[in-house]
């Protein structure tokens, strides 16, 4: 389940030396192609070409990465997402998917330092805000450290201010709500992500039986 604003980000940085340029382009086209058709064999085959024409070609490291995490291949992807960040250290599609893919294994400090480099680069990407607060709500759950709900709640309030619109914004303010005692307001908030969310996914339900809860503690 993903309570951050989780998406995939399919990269396309020209990082690569002029002379391997015009076949490693050539080739990572021809492979995002194949990946946006959701031909994902003939795209993983092109992306490999264009890493053995270039070892340091970051875009194609990434969106290999990207199709070894959705076949379940989750050694592999890491390596590439390590090489895409080695490669391109300060590169936000790096930082943002690897992030995302440590988030999802539960690395919550290592997620939150790839998020916060991403975000000096797109200080105004919504989804980081929400993603990374997130990530503060639930190591305060872990550690109880008073600083990572404030941190987190700021965090909402610039996503609100960008406009975000996504589920996860309203679900994680009901999460902060219900740790700042607050049932009415995390109740609106959960119905509010209700209505955002596919009726149904998981996180649909997660919602409903949680503001059901929270309307009986309020009985």
């Amino acid at each position: 389940m993903r309570w951050g604003a989780l998406h995939v980000l399919l990269a396309w940085a020209l990082l690569q030396p002029a002379a391997f340029a015009a076949p490693a382009e050539a080739e990572f086209r021809q492979a995002l192609r194949f990946h946006n058709e959701n031909n994902l064999r003939g795209a993983a085959q092109a992306y490999r070409r264009v890493l053995e024409l270039d070892p340091s070609f970051v875009s194609a490291a990434i969106n290999l990465a990207i199709i070894h995490e959705k076949w379940g291949e989750s050694d592999t992807a890491e390596k590439l997402y390590d090489s895409a960040v080695r490669a391109a250290p300060n590169l936000f599609s790096a930082r943002y998917n690897r992030g995302q893919f440590l988030q999802k294994h539960g690395r919550l400090a290592e997620a939150r330092a790839d998020y916060q480099i991403a975000l000096e680069q797109k200080p105004n990407e919504a989804s980081l805000h929400i993603n990374l607060a997130a990530i503060e709500i639930r190591l305060f759950e872990m550690t109880r450290e008073i600083a990572l709900l404030a941190a987190a709640e700021i965090r909402l309030k610039k996503a609100e201010a960008l406009r975000s619109k996504s589920p996860a914004l309203y679900f994680n303010r009901a999460r902060l709500a219900e740790l700042s005692n607050a049932p009415g307001l995390a109740r609106t908030q959960y119905r509010e992500a209700m209505r955002r969310y596919p009726t149904d996914s998981q996180e649909y339900r997660t919602c409903a039986l949680r503001a059901e809860r929270l309307s009986r503690q309020l009985r």
